[in-house]
């Protein structure tokens, strides 16, 4: 896989994580309604997860909530696996995109 692939399956991803982070619910253990943050060009399938574990995987701007199976290994790891959901970790090769577009870094990053 190219640079440029890996390029546009971040910024996939990044624009996903975008979406859902404009998704407004409260605090509590009922499932929320998230895009999966997959790089799969036209993927708009949801996955539940509860507001903590959303916020456990912002937690690190290189890993995003996927729908199971919707890894790309050539750009990702699997760093979790759960029954709703997988959390995958991005490779360090595309931190210029996934960094900068985390609406939550630090300013000092």
């Amino acid at each position: 896989m190219d640079d440029e692939q890996k390029k546009r399956i971040a910024i996939n991803e990044a624009t996903y994580r975008r979406i859902n982070e404009a998704v407004r619910a409260e605090g509590g253990d009922h499932a929320i309604a998230f895009l999966c943050e997959c790089g799969r060009l036209g993927c708009n399938q949801l996955i539940q997860l509860t507001r903590a574990e959303y916020e456990a995987v912002r937690a690190n701007s290189r890993r995003f909530a996927i729908v199971p199976g919707h890894g790309i290994p050539e750009v990702e790891d699997v760093v979790a696996r759960h029954e709703r959901y997988e959390i995958i970790e991005k490779h360090a090769d595309v931190d210029d995109i996934v960094k900068p577009t985390d609406p939550r870094r630090p300013l000092e990053e």
